[in-house]
C-alpha cells in the first residue's frame, strides 16, 4: 500500500487515497533440496523432496517436474520428464527398465515458468530389494 502527502513549511497536507499494488510472480530462484529416490519395485521408484524456502519460491508453486535419464546402448542418454499436479513433494516413477541406473532431478514451477533443477540422485531399479538414495543440495 502506498499514499502521498505534500509537505510545506506550514506542515503536512492531507494524504491521498491509498493505492495497493503487487508485483508479478517470478520463477523459483532455488531448486528443491534433499531429493530422495526409493526403489519400491523392480520397475518403480518413489521420488520425494523438500519444498523450496518461501523466500526463494518467488510466487506460488503450481507443479514440480521430475527429470530422469538413463544410458542407452549407443552411449547417448535417454531422458523423460514427468510433472506433478499441484505442489506435492513426491512422485512415483513407474514402468522403468529393470537393471538400469537412473539419474533423477527435480525442479519447481510457478505460473511464470520453471526454476533450476536439483542435483541428481542416481538410483537403480535393479532388484526387488528396497534401496534408498539421497541427494542434499
Amino acid at each position: 500500500s502506498c499514499y502521498v502527502t505534500a509537505n510545506t513549511s506550514v506542515g503536512e497536507g492531507s494524504p491521498s487515497l491509498t493505492v495497493s499494488a503487487r508485483t508479478d510472480e517470478g520463477v523459483p530462484s532455488a531448486a528443491p533440496t534433499n531429493v530422495i529416490a526409493i526403489t519400491i519395485a523392480t520397475t518403480s521408484v518413489n521420488v520425494s523432496w523438500n519444498q523450496i524456502p518461501n523466500i526463494e519460491k518467488n510466487g506460488i508453486i503450481v507443479a514440480y517436474e521430475v527429470k530422469y535419464s538413463w544410458p542407452l546402448e549407443s552411449g547417448q542418454l535417454g531422458t523423460n520428464y514427468t510433472n506433478t499436479s499441484g505442489a506435492t513433494n513426491q512422485l512415483v516413477l513407474n514402468w522403468l527398465q529393470e537393471c538400469v541406473q537412473y539419474s533423477i532431478s527435480v525442479r519447481a514451477y510457478t505460473s511464470q515458468g520453471p526454476g533450476p533443477f536439483s542435483g541428481e540422485v542416481r538410483d537403480s531399479s535393479l532388484n526387488s530389494e528396497s534401496t534408498t538414495k539421497h541427494m542434499k543440495t
